[in-house]
């Protein structure tokens, strides 16, 4: 299949005409008799995303194993740093949503891996294309290192990459020299190598000759290396025949003329009619709740290890007699174990899909669970390494049998039981069965050597013809038996799965029910009527700009969407939605996969009042909230102080003194705005005219604006006049009284023009024009010399802290008030919590009063399944939990806020690419589909599913957690440079140096690590660094007798197997934690220490594993506040890429003796107008005798303009150049007066000014400086 865009929709992409010529030339060799021999190309010109993603599915899963598939596009690529993906640009590609409108790499990837083609070659001719393969590459030439590809019987034959450039790099467009097709270089040097037989003298060639072809026509060519094609070739077949070469030159038809009516190719059809469809049926909602539910139940059976002592007959059936027929494609099927439990129906919809019951597979695989010790053994866990869905039917006799509905795939659990994390990821995507149905002895080679990748030993010789159960069990080692195997999901996994695919089935047969809902908004895209006017926003404690945004955004739209990076007040958002809701008496409900982040609002609701919110969820929450109601029956009820209609009364009124100062400051910065343009432009005219600098500014100085409005006009009179004595008289009248205006001695002259006769019109108007602007200047001058800002500002923090508390009293007395009215409905609610009967009714009965609720989306059955059953629910760390966790929720609401963070930790679907393809199949839907909608259930978040569908997503952008340089790392590589980072640093403990040697210590330091080995951990599936935990250790204890007695301390690695080294280290020690990333999702210490274990001897899988893992660096560095230290070997994550490499570079090292780095300055890059402006400014101090000055200094990780000492006092600058393009002039001046007040009291100078604490700050409007030494001179008094 060929691919080529060569026109583009958006400006922002040119045009690439030889990509027409590159698909012509491209499908000409390859269906060449005397070339290619390839059946005839599916040709797909100038594709949408959604066609694209059709043909690219239609194609790769119509492939047979017996066939070769080979792949090409030729278009833009881009690289996008926002989640580290390659697109391949469509025609439609909007450049500001390339996920949303351009085709990932990883889609292909996904493609290619579930392909059933026994070889694959793929040829990218975009820029970036060798992203795709970043990390597996090989660069000129035959990579030495690279391993050899194992038998196909393991895993399916690879795919062979050749991509036209490296990663990030633009791929060199031009033709080869002497070609004269009108091709790019990659595509032409491809068509001119096979057509002209100088690829290869004779016989068939490889993609390793052609890769080597093309690597030396670059070299020879003089193409610089990073734009020479690169290749990734794990485990492809080397020997591949690709195309035959040729003795002579074959001629290849000239590409056809473009005319009106030329047909379009088959495959584009049939992509675009697939495509139109779409677009106008949209997503089947009965079809992808079905599609989840089979998801789900996939995923439940994943997780069964069941114990094989206990559970055998109930969680498990042990099938050890006769032969082997399901897996190895011997026979249909089997009769049913005469115990096994029927599935269940459900009465009121007997006829809907039930949850998939029954998973078999071969073989039986023991595992022993660690811990056991002499005198007790350890318990044994049971289940099979293939595994496929069954269903149960009656045979002809009424009896049961278990029928295949699916085709095997690896048991998840037990994969990863037995590899790393990187090792299991990697098999779990690429494997797939490749034994033709009715081989026995193919499948028992491809299971040995999967036995051998796991490092299992085969315990009892597998026979297929003769199952045997009794070495398995009563071995107590590891390993493989010759059994089969049959899940019957039961107990805390059917548990936790069963109520959410309940939801899901039910919803799937009331999909009358979704319009109206949040779901139906999440699934259309609908955004509905925005309700108007929105209410007033409650936030008890502190709401800037972005967060408020928010808020009002989930009042009135169905569907919001909001990413709050770390540190930027996800939880005060959601505690501000929730007071705002109950405040407007709308119910709230509050839900997240993640069981902290729930506890976490609900903590902090409690605080402002107990009965603002109840948690509600599993056993031990319902516990809880009984034991609360218990608490809130008992009290005495208090009526609050004032009413709740009191104090809504006086919240508004406060909100509208609040808007007023805003408007207040909005203006003031406007106007500050206009002043700076006009001098500016001043300057500009002043250049234009040869106007010595100032001298504008001289012209009738002391007399009253009229007259140089008089002025003016008169000129612009003059220069109309005719050309006659008389016009010339006036115009040099006029010029002689602007040059007499400046009263006595100007301090520069006049140009030689002043004297000129007679005076030109065309100067007098250009005179005129300047002079207009000068009077402008003079009129707005006092205006902002008037202002007083420092009353401003003083003005808005006390409204920005009388709102806070009033809407705190109002919370409390909205909560107050409510548990009065609602007193009997508690009871009863706490009643049926005891009894365990009637939770759903108690709880929505008691929301008449209790507006806010909070739950985990594992206990969704404790709320009744009814279309907008709240107004609105709030999904919290949505970038964790999965689609279908979610729906029922959405389905339950009218509107909902959607909050998270791609960057972070995502969701774990637990399930194998083989499965998805199996409920996606089963479920009538296509991956091109789930792609476009970004619903596919083993990629995909709810997060981006609704960032997908809603509004563009509302970004949290200020941040207040991390001392700035940690801040930095992560702001610049993760979040474009978007965060506002106003971490008050006066606040953490300080930076300390474990070695002793740096004072003041680095905020991020390194301690190097350069001789450690990685080996792997303890139970052989993680990783381990020896050296490396040794020197953690020290470092700990270290900086623990160094820190003040209340600091923290977290040690963070992306191993096991590292972590399992530290964790007994601290054990008993409160100040120290010890985990994993995913353990430090939502925790903070003063102080991380991060183990990255990798080293020189680790295998470049891991390595790149660890590298490419964003996600992971970002939540570890984030999680601490004052201090990060890495300690590993640091010229070996110098030398890898991505952000270790970054965090490298930026760190100290420890114990070098190298002066440390605090500043963040190294992302200081000022434009040239403000390196003027500071110019300006250093001179007028230097003539005020300030030599004690520093430029672009660093104050506790922010950067200033200026920093002087006079008198013995340090006074920090920062010189405010205005707001940045549509930002809110009132939130500028805001944030520019938050970064004053962090300034003051933290140490500062050593490089020029006197080392001394900030006393005073200075925000120094650039109009001043521009505006000369008398405006600057009243800030510096």
């Amino acid at each position: 299949m060929l691919v080529g865009v060569s026109t583009y929709d958006s400006d922002h992409y040119h045009d690439l005409p030889p990509v027409r010529a590159d698909l012509h030339y491209m499908q000409a060799v390859l269906e060449s008799t005397e070339i290619g021999m390839y059946n005839e190309c599916a040709m797909v010109p100038e594709p949408t995303r959604a066609e694209m993603l059709h043909a690219i599915e239609e194609f790769l899963e119509a492939r047979q194993p017996s066939e070769t598939a080979l792949l090409y596009f030729s278009g833009h690529g881009e690289f996008c740093e926002a989640d580290g993906q390659l697109y391949f640009l469509t025609r439609d590609a909007d450049p500001e949503d390339l996920p949303g409108t351009a085709v990932p790499a990883e889609f292909l990837e996904r493609m290619l891996q579930s392909c059933r083609a026994s070889s694959k070659v793929v040829l990218l001719d975009c820029c970036s294309s060798g992203s795709v393969v970043q990390g597996w590459t090989a660069k000129g030439g035959t990579d030495p290192g690279e391993r050899s590809a194992p038998s196909t019987l393991l895993r399916p034959t690879g795919v062979y990459f050749i991509t036209a450039s490296d990663a990030l790099q633009a791929a060199s467009a031009m033709a080869p020299a002497g070609s004269t097709l009108g091709t790019s270089r990659f595509t032409g040097e491809i068509v001119e190598g096979l057509r002209n037989g100088r690829i290869k003298d004779s016989g068939w060639i490889t993609p390793d000759d052609l890769f080597e072809y093309l690597t030396a026509q670059m070299v020879r060519k003089g193409v610089p290396q990073e734009q020479r094609p690169t290749k990734s070739t794990i485990r492809a077949t080397h020997s591949l025949p690709l195309a035959r070469s040729v003795a002579r030159s074959v001629h290849l038809p000239d590409p056809p003329h473009e005319e009106a009516g030329t047909a379009r190719p088959a495959a584009l059809l049939s992509a675009r009619l697939l495509a139109e469809q779409d677009a106008r049926d949209g997503v089947d909602p009965q079809r992808l709740l079905r599609y989840y539910a089979r998801c789900l139940g996939a995923q439940a059976m994943s997780g069964m290890l069941p114990d094989r002592d206990n559970g055998r007959d109930s969680a498990y059936f042990l099938l050890g007699q006769g032969a082997e027929t399901v897996q190895s494609g011997l026979g249909p099927g089997l009769p049913a174990p005469g115990r096994l439990r029927a599935p269940e129906n459900t009465a009121e919809q007997p006829d809907r899909p039930g949850l998939q019951e029954y998973w078999y597979g071969y073989p039986a695989v023991t595992l022993p669970e660690r811990g056991g010790n002499g005198r007790r053994r350890a318990a044994v866990r049971i289940a099979p390494l293939l595994i496929q869905p069954m269903e149960l039917i009656p045979d002809e006799n009424g009896r049961g049998r278990l029928r295949s509905s699916g085709v095997p795939a690896l048991h998840t659990g037990v994969v990863t039981e037995l590899l790393a994390d990187d090792a299991a990821a990697e098999l779990l995507a690429d494997w797939q069965p490749t034994w033709q149905e009715g081989n026995g002895a193919q499948m028992v080679k491809a299971v040995r050597e999967l036995l051998t990748r796991l490092g299992l030993s085969e315990l009892e010789p597998l026979d297929l013809s003769a199952l045997n159960e009794r070495s398995a069990m009563d071995s107590l080692r590891s390993g493989a038996h010759n059994a089969a195997v049959l899940l019957t999901p039961s107990g805390l996994e059917r548990h936790a799965t069963e109520a959410l695919v309940d939801n899901l089935l039910q919803m799937s047969a009331r999909t009358g029910q979704i319009p109206g809902t949040a779901l139906h908004a999440l699934l259309t895209g609908d955004g509905g009527d925005q309700a108007d006017p929105p209410p007033v926003v409650v936030a008890p404690g502190p709401c800037n700009e972005s967060q408020e945004q928010v808020v009002v955004s989930a009042m009135t739209r169905p569907l919001t969407v909001s990413t709050g990076p770390p540190g930027t007040g996800k939880s005060e958002v959601v505690t501000a939605v929730v007071t705002t809701a109950v405040a407007a008496g709308q119910s709230v409900l509050v839900a997240s996969t993640n069981n902290e982040a729930v506890d976490v609002v609900a903590e902090r609701c409690d605080a402002i009042s107990p009965g603002l919110l109840m948690r509600t969820g599993n056993a031990a929450a319902r516990e809880r909230e009984a034991a609360k109601l218990e608490g809130l029956l008992t009290r005495p009820a208090e009526a609050p102080g004032r009413s709740s209609e009191t104090v809504a009364g006086e919240v508004r009124a406060l909100r509208t003194r609040a808007e007023a100062l805003r408007a207040t400051a909005a203006h003031l910065v406007e106007e500050e705005t206009r002043l700076l343009e006009l001098l500016r432009e001043r300057d500009r005219r002043s250049k234009e005219l040869g106007l010595p600098a100032g001298l504008l500014a001289e012209v009738w100085a002391d007399g009253a604006v009229t007259a140089l409005a008089r002025w003016e006009e008169r000129a612009r009179r003059a220069a109309g006049a005719g050309r006659f004595a008389f016009g010339r008289w006036r115009r040099e009248r006029a010029l002689s009284a602007l040059v007499a205006s400046t009263a006595g001695t100007p301090a520069a002259p006049w140009p030689a023009w002043a004297a000129q006769r007679p005076a030109p019109s065309e100067l007098l108007l250009a005179l005129a024009e300047a002079v207009a602007v000068e009077r402008s200047v003079r009129e707005l001058v006092p205006e902002c010399l008037d202002r007083d800002e420092e009353g401003l500002r003083r003005a808005r923090l006390e409204s920005a802290a009388g709102l806070s508390g009033a809407s705190g009293e109002l919370s409390r007395a909205v909560a107050a008030e409510a548990m009065v009215r609602g007193r009997s409905l508690m009871n009863q609610r706490l009643q049926t919590l005891r009894q365990r009967f009637g939770v759903q009714k108690s709880q929505r009965n008691l929301m008449a009063h209790v507006k806010g609720w909070a739950i985990s989306t594992h206990s969704v059955r404790q709320l009744e399944l009814a279309p907008k059953l709240f107004d609105l629910v709030v999904i919290d760390e949505a970038s964790q939990c999965s689609i279908p966790s979610v729906l029922p929720l959405l389905f339950r609401a009218e509107r909902a806020l959607i909050i998270g963070d791609p960057m972070q930790l995502g969701h774990i679907p637990g399930i194998t690419a083989q499965q998805e393809r199996q409920a996606r199949e089963q479920s009538g839907l296509s991956a091109a589909l789930l792609e476009d909608h970004r619903l596919a259930y083993h990629v995909h978040s709810s997060y981006q599913a609704a960032a997908q569908h809603g509004e563009a997503a509302l970004l949290l952008d200020e941040h207040y957690r991390c001392h700035p340089a940690i801040a930095d790392v992560v702001n610049g590589y993760c979040y474009a440079g978007q965060l506002q980072v106003l971490t008050d640093v006066r606040r953490q403990a300080p930076a300390v140096d474990p070695a002793g040697a740096m004072d003041p210590a680095p905020v991020l330091g390194w301690v190097d690590v350069p001789h450690g080995e990685s080996v792997p951990g303890s139970d052989g599936r993680s990783w381990r660094n020896a050296e490396e935990a040794r020197r953690v250790r020290a470092t700990v204890d270290e900086l623990l007798a160094r820190l003040p007695e209340q600091a923290t301390v977290g040690v963070v690695t992306p191993f096991r197997g590292q972590k399992q080294e530290l964790a007994r280290v601290w054990a008993d020690d409160s100040r120290v934690r010890v985990g994993t990333v995913h353990a430090f999702q939502g925790g903070q210490r003063d102080v991380m220490v991060l183990s990255p274990v990798a080293t020189e001897n680790t295998p470049p899988r891991t390595t790149h594993w660890v590298a490419s893992q964003v996600n992971l660096w970002n939540v570890a560095v984030t999680r601490a506040r004052s201090q990060l230290i890495t300690v590993g070997s640091h010229a070996f994550w110098q030398g890898q890429a991505g952000l270790p490499a970054l965090l490298a570079e930026r760190s100290a090292v420890l114990g070098a003796g190298a002066p440390a780095d605090h500043g963040s300055s190294r992302g200081w890059s000022p434009t040239r107008f403000r390196e003027e402006l500071g110019d300006r400014l250093q001179e007028y101090l230097g003539r005020r005798g300030i030599a004690d000055l520093e430029r672009a200094a660093v104050v506790g990780g922010h950067t200033v303009d200026l920093l002087f000492t006079r008198d013995g006092v340090n006074t920090a600058v920062l010189i405010d150049t205005g707001p940045a393009y549509r930002q809110d002039p009132a939130r500028h001046l805001r944030l520019t007066h938050a970064r004053c007040d962090l300034l003051t009291g933290l140490p500062s100078g050593g490089s020029g000014a006197k080392a001394g604490p900030v006393e005073r700050v200075v925000r120094v409007p650039a109009w001043r400086i521009l505006g000369g030494d008398a405006m600057v001179e009243p800030l510096f008094g």
